[in-house]
Formats: structure tokens, C-alpha cells, sequence
């Protein structure tokens, strides 16, 4: 149910969860569009008092990967950015492998397949600015939604065993 600005009364308790972009910046003000794709102002009161960001941190901390991951499911609802490795496809592992037989030679091909099959079973580097809301699949990874997803399904899935880094709150947290 939404509420009714007609019912409000004075003393009433009223609550939010929205995730924003930043669509401008003028002063002290700031452009901001939810998700419905409204857009609001606020000023730099509201921002540094009301706002987290997912991208700004002030300081770092090196934890071990069991931390970061109780870090991440531990904060659903709230702005992060994370950096986590995307999942290992059969094609990914034989392009690299293919790719690793140009320019190598007959003394350089083992190493050089080396290097591309741990390349390719590490899988590429994604990373997500967005939230989660605390749902995991039967995997165990985390379904994100990813702010920066403009057409399509924003939701991404996560798989905690796979991240590098996380910012949150103003840390950066990076697996020793």
C-alpha cells in the first residue's frame, strides 16, 4: 500500500528504502533518480547526513576472503561496490587456450597454455555498483541488482567465493 498525503498527520512515522544516481551536480545541490526513475534534489546536508555511497571510502583494510564474504551478506540494502570473479564458461577456457597458441612457439607453447588455462579458470573481473537484499539461490550466490544496468534485468548473480574487493560505508575491504 502507498500512502496517502491526504491521510498524513502530524507525528506520523514514515519510512524509505530507495537507491539512487547521481544525474547532476549544481552548488550544493545534487540531481538524484531513483529507480522508478523519479527524479528529487537534495543538498549537500542531506547527502553527507542521509546518503551512503557504494564508491567513496576514506580508508582500506586487507581481510581474509571468509570476512569480505560475511561483510557482503551481512549488509544487504545498502550501496556497494564489489569486485568478484564472473563464472567460468567451457568457451571462456577454450578461447584462451586457442588465443595462447598465437605468437608462441614451439619452446614458449607450455608455458604459454599455462598461463592461458589459469587465466581462464579464474574467470574475468566484473565490477558492480549496486545492492542486494540478503536472497541467495541454491548455489549459494547472492542476487545484486546493478545500478548501472539501464535496459534489461538489473539483477546479477553474485558468487561470494569469487570477490576481490568490496567498498562499503566508506572502507574498502580487499582479500589478503
Amino acid at each position: 500500500m502507498n500512502t496517502k498525503f491526504k491521510q498524513l498527520a502530524v507525528g506520523e512515522v514514515l519510512s524509505e528504502v530507495q537507491y539512487y544516481k547521481v544525474v547532476k551536480l549544481a552548488g550544493n545541490k545534487v540531481q538524484l533518480k531513483n529507480q522508478a526513475n523519479t527524479d528529487i534534489v537534495v543538498d549537500n546536508n542531506y547527502v553527507e547526513s542521509c546518503l551512503i555511497s557504494g564508491k567513496q571510502y576514506e580508508k582500506e583494510e586487507k581481510i581474509s576472503k571468509t570476512d569480505l564474504t560475511t561483510l557482503f551478506l551481512g549488509n544487504p540494502n545498502t550501496a556497494f561496490t564489489v569486485s568478484f570473479n564472473k563464472q567460468v564458461k567451457e568457451t571462456d577456457v577454450t578461447k584462451e587456450i586457442m588465443d595462447s597458441y598465437e605468437g608462441a612457439t614451439p619452446k614458449t607453447m607450455e608455458a604459454a597454455i599455462k598461463k592461458a588455462v589459469k587465466r581462464a579458470l579464474n574467470g574475468e573481473e566484473r565490477i558492480l555498483e549496486g545492492y542486494h537484499t540478503g536472497s541467495q539461490d541454491e548455489m549459494g550466490r547472492v542476487q545484486v541488482v546493478d545500478m548501472n544496468i539501464t535496459t534489461g534485468s538489473p539483477n546479477r548473480l553474485v558468487d561470494p567465493r569469487t570477490l576481490n574487493y568490496l567498498i562499503l560505508k566508506g572502507t574498502k575491504y580487499t582479500v589478503k
